[in-house]
């Protein structure tokens, strides 16, 4: 029987090794789309890191018994129904002025994958405890690279940070376009699966849209012998010989290369009629 996993283990798998946008590269599209700067992307972070906690609870302690084919669509309905009344209290009732872009894509942010890939890999197979710790944990993962990814896009491609500018000599107005996003993250997802590569070499071989429960133990490494091939149950044409010199590989080639003319029709060796 599995023991109940620690907040660390969780976080450790959700938040690194199983990050949702650089490794199950779910929900690109908000962080590509809207975060263009620091304050847009921290926006974006707090309603995601709510709504992934308050879909993934209702789902693990009411939705288990329903058909996976029911349960998807209600994730995103139910992170509606959060949303936006959220959004329109706070368009109403503060004194917040949300851009354009904050007002399209702040309600996108209830139907990107991270909740329903979440949702059906973790909440729904586990307690309401474990769900809400996995979430939070998976909604900081997401978070950090929303963040971190719209402040670098500010930093680089507008010379600011925070709307401070920083009087850069060079500003690449490129990061601030989606492509520049891409780039970025890719760079971000080859430095987080290097360090998961060396840290944590057990899980390197794990396809990302295959995430491991909260409660599996870390597998144990083991050392397996590599197996050399048995020349005796190798054809004949394929026997490792003992030793091959340069001039065997030179006529063998020859030999080819003679072969593949012949089957073209083609015989460089008859010689034209004499006399």
């Amino acid at each position: 029987m599995n023991k109940t996993p620690s907040f660390k283990d969780i976080f450790l798998k959700n938040a690194v090794i199983f990050n949702p946008v650089l490794i199950q590269l779910a929900g690109l599209c908000p962080v590509v789309a809207a975060s263009t700067s620091l304050k847009s992307s921290a926006m974006l972070s707090a309603v995601a890191f709510a709504e992934l906690i308050a879909v993934s609870v209702i789902a693990s302690a009411l939705l288990k018994k329903l058909p996976r084919w029911v349960r998807v669509p209600l994730y995103f309905v139910i992170g509606l129904a959060l949303i936006c009344p959220a959004l329109w209290y706070v368009e109403t009732q503060t004194l917040t002025v949300l851009s354009m872009s904050m007002k399209i894509f702040i309600p996108l942010i209830a139907i990107n994958s991270v909740v329903a890939v979440h949702c059906e890999q973790f909440a729904v197979k586990n307690d309401v405890k474990t769900a809400f710790f996995s979430s939070a944990a998976a909604g900081i993962g997401a978070s950090l690279v929303f963040v971190t990814a719209g402040a670098l896009r500010e930093i680089i491609g507008s010379s600011s940070i925070g709307g401070i500018e920083l009087n850069l000599p060079v500003a690449f107005k490129g990061m601030t376009l989606p492509f520049g996003c891409l780039i970025l993250l890719g760079f971000m997802s080859a430095v987080l699966k290097t360090f998961i590569g060396k840290k944590y070499p057990e899980y390197f071989g794990v396809h990302s849209s295959v995430a491991a429960k909260p409660g599996d133990e870390l597998p144990e490494k083991e050392d397996i012998p590599a197996q050399q091939p048995d020349e005796a149950s190798l054809p004949a044409e394929e026997k490792i010989p003992d030793s091959v010199s340069e001039e065997d590989i030179k006529i063998k080639t020859e030999e080819e290369i003679e072969e593949f003319f012949k089957s073209l029709g083609l015989d460089f060796e008859e010689k034209g009629d004499e006399g």
